[in-house]
């Protein structure tokens, strides 16, 4: 009898044992990481809501002005008003879009198949004194500072008046007569 009960008890043991340790057995699934980054501001820097959406009226642009590449048509103001940001931050703007195929700073037409699409033409967006705004992508905040605007300041108000403007440019050939229409999305990054 007393073997008998060493013998359950070493039994007991075991399985207690095994059942400790397979409590604890488990299978790693896999570690996944991730990062969120963020600021926290004061107020929120925007154009006025009635601004959010533009709809820029390019006009009739004769192919005749555009007969060489690098041919531009005439301007077009695209003013934006900026409200509640912080007095004194400075203001890049980025577009992001379609780029040209010839030329990635130009906005590329949309639908440059189609046989009713202008050819050999793009959409060049510049600031007030000139400067080329590049079109980009893929990045709504570009690191490089060389793909956003030049800064605009902010007022003591936190308002800032920006005017860019767009204007038709011959790309690689004359360009031919069409629809030029293209579509572009503008980011605002204030310090």
């Amino acid at each position: 009898m007393n073997i008998l009960k060493q013998n359950l008890y070493r039994t007991a043991c075991l399985i207690m044992v095994n059942i400790g340790l397979y409590s604890y057995a488990h299978a790693d699934l896999g570690t996944y990481n991730f990062t969120l980054k963020g600021n926290a501001t004061n107020s929120t820097c925007g154009v006025e809501e009635s601004q959010a959406h533009k709809i820029v009226d390019m006009g009739l642009n004769s192919t005749r002005q555009l007969k060489t590449p690098g041919d531009k048509g005439p301007r077009v103001a695209i003013p934006f008003n900026l409200v509640q940001c912080p007095a004194g931050a400075e203001v890049r703007f980025t577009f992001m879009g379609e780029q040209n195929p010839v030329n990635n700073q130009l906005l590329a037409l949309s639908n440059p198949n189609a046989t009713s699409t202008a050819q050999h033409v793009a959409i060049e967006l510049t600031d007030s004194n000139r400067n080329r705004v590049p079109i980009t992508k893929t990045n709504r905040f570009p690191n490089d500072a060389s793909s956003k605007s030049r800064p605009f300041l902010v007022d003591a108000n936190g308002n800032a008046s920006v005017v860019f403007y767009a204007n038709y440019i011959a790309t690689d050939a004359p360009a031919t007569p069409g629809f030029a229409n293209a579509y572009a999305e503008f980011w605002i990054d204030y310090q």
